[in-house]
């Protein structure tokens, strides 16, 4: 279970750090700009997508039978 988490602490650190390497850019490609004004919903859709993974699996994961 520690290792789930600190996967998720992992790609929260380095999205976090891609967001700021592309502010501080003076010139922003359109995939950037596409990345910079929907960062919140990629990132939502990433937990959401992580989360229904985990709970689809948490049986296998934590050892129960299910």
């Amino acid at each position: 279970m520690i290792y789930v988490l600190i996967i998720a602490a992992l790609i929260i650190i380095n999205f976090t750090n891609i967001i700021s390497k592309i502010q501080k850019k003076e010139y922003v490609s359109n995939t950037e700009n596409f990345v910079l004004n929907n960062y919140k919903l990629i990132f939502g859709t990433i937990f959401l997508i992580f989360f229904i993974a985990f709970w689809r699996y948490s049986c296998f994961f934590l050892g129960f039978n299910c």
